[in-house]
């Protein structure tokens, strides 16, 4: 199965069902389809195939979801960027994802889209053979872009364009999420469209879709979260709701509006949504909604859940296995009951299996044992994209993806999530390794070396950089702070740059280790001082 089958037979069955509505302007699954075969055509006739590679740097909106499509019919590949990302992703994305193509909106929420691109090395770009524009292809933004010599193709004009698109290329490498594991550089998640159709399908049934369901979509579609969340509703017949910025009060307004039954997004997300409504009455459409827990210290979520009456599940996931890919269960037939609002679920497709494993030694434990948890998933990715030695160390002999995750195994099916067993940070809802970070700041003006960590405030993890100055060299915060934005997201960007003489450090029979532990205890003082 292919995205180009599925929607073609949903054009017939669903065809006047609403697929998508972005900003409150509904499209058809009929309209959605004959949008997508026609922008397919006229990509390919840009030279636009099979394996090629396109970058799309846009936000949730119907042409994120056009050209995904488009690009599933051609047999190309899509390497999701974050609107967020700054010239250090963006030419990491662009340039060892060897994306061909790269498709953005230069005129979005007021980013600096030509000077960001200004700050990528000429090298990096002079690969790509057009930037296709969303919006007018004469506004300000745009001309500057090409003004730096890129040749420039405008959305509106391929998509609108009459034209015959060529035969489906069939299942293939579709898309690519980028996530940081546990080395320097993110890698590229590449799954098939099998393989998304199939977790789209399952996603129906575990949570309870039918055709009066409206399934929310705040996270963004560049990440496994927004994607599964897109995908479960696109490939099901159902309605998705997104707009290209969401914030607490527009969401509100969307599920009132549109009568919203499902939507997933981060604990303090919901949290917020909770505290802010009027009333009860405005969650009375909702059926379901799941959180994954990306803040500590938030505890008042069930209640609040309960106070406005509105189910309530923990999630997991991740860019290898797909987001979404197990719920904690809501009824006793289904699971423990007992851990229902911890992270961690019961995995949703019916052939997949958990376990936990000792991180030293490899041994399987025993059920309830505290190990890596290891998951064996039909939503697994096809691997690493160029990295056959990474995937072949993220799988093991018998298919099961080491998620490097701490948790424990209720059942084959059920487990809990504890914490991630490296250092990654969760910020923003994202999940950053620090090493990239840390790579960012030891190239700034002064600074011999720097340790990144996660510091808590509230309920929010911030990142926080230990710097260890070269000698005579003058600290500079606020140029750190403003040379960081510019090469970084900023959720990346330290909020604090504490100046140290030496990390805390232990010795062990293999070498000495930084006491990470030691420097978030410290980052945790840091921030409590400063608020």
């Amino acid at each position: 199965m292919y995205f180009s089958q599925r929607m073609a037979a949903l054009a017939k069955s669903h065809g006047q069902h609403l697929a998508l509505i972005d900003q409150d302007v509904p499209t058809t699954f009929e309209e959605l389809h004959a949008q997508s075969m026609q922008l397919a055509g006229n990509l390919a006739l840009q030279g636009i195939g099979p394996k090629d590679r396109v970058a799309v740097w846009l936000p949730n909106c119907l042409a994120w979801l056009q050209t995904f499509l488009a690009c599933a019919h051609l047999g190309a590949t899509v390497l999701a960027v974050n609107t967020r990302f700054r010239s250090q992703e963006v030419a990491d994305i662009v340039g060892r994802g060897q994306a061909d193509w790269l498709l953005m909106w230069p005129d979005f929420k007021g980013i600096a889209f030509a000077d960001i691109l200004a700050d990528v090395p000429k090298e990096v770009l002079s690969r790509l053979r057009a930037i296709i524009t969303l919006g007018d292809t004469q506004g300000t933004a745009t001309q500057a872009i090409a003004a730096r010599g890129y040749k420039i193709l405008g959305y509106n004009t391929l998509l609108n364009t009459p034209s015959v698109s060529p035969p489906a290329f069939g299942n293939a490498g579709v898309l690519c999420f980028t996530t940081s594991g546990t080395t320097s550089l993110p890698k590229f998640v590449l799954h098939d469209q099998a393989t998304l159709i199939k977790h789209g399908e399952v996603m129906q049934q575990a949570y309870g879709y039918d055709a009066s369901s409206r399934i929310l979509a705040s996270a963004p579609f560049c990440g496994a979260f927004g994607f599964a969340t897109l995908t479960g509703g696109l490939v099901t017949g159902c309605t998705t709701v997104s707009e290209p910025v969401s914030d607490t009060h527009s969401t509100l307004a969307q599920i009132r509006k549109h009568r919203v039954t499902h939507t997933y997004a981060n604990n303090e997300s919901i949290l917020k949504l909770f505290e802010t409504a009027q009333s009860p009455s405005d969650f009375e459409s909702c059926k379901l909604f799941g959180f994954a827990s990306f803040s500590p210290a938030i505890n008042s979520l069930l209640e609040q859940a309960e106070r406005n009456h509105v189910e309530l599940t923990g999630l997991y996931g991740s860019s290898e296995l797909q987001a979404l890919v197990a719920a904690q269960p809501t009824e006793a037939s289904q699971g423990d009951l007992s851990v229902r609002y911890l992270s961690g679920g019961r995995l949703i497709h019916p052939e997949a299996r958990v376990r936990t494993s000792d991180p030293e030694t490899g041994q399987v434990l025993k059920q309830g044992e505290s190990g890596e948890i290891e998951i064996y998933s039909p939503s697994r990715m096809m691997g690493y994209l160029d990295q056959p030695e990474a995937t072949a160390k993220a799988i093991t002999d018998d298919g099961y993806f080491k998620t490097g995750d701490l948790g424990y195994a209720i059942s084959e099916r059920q487990f809990v999530f504890q914490t991630r067993m490296g250092d990654s940070m969760r910020l923003s809802g994202f999940l950053v390794n620090p090493a990239e970070i840390e790579q960012a700041v030891e190239k700034l003006s002064g600074v011999q070396a720097c340790q990144v960590v996660g510091g808590t405030l509230g309920t929010k993890i911030l990142p926080v950089a230990f710097v260890i100055m070269k000698e005579g060299a003058q600290a500079d915060p606020d140029g750190w702070t403003q040379a960081c934005k510019r090469v970084m997201a900023g959720y990346k960007v330290p909020v604090r740059f504490e100046v140290v003489t030496v990390f805390p450090s232990v010795e062990s029979a293999n070498a000495v280790k930084i006491q990470k532990n030691k420097l978030r205890e410290m980052a945790n003082a840091l921030l409590a001082a400063d608020a």
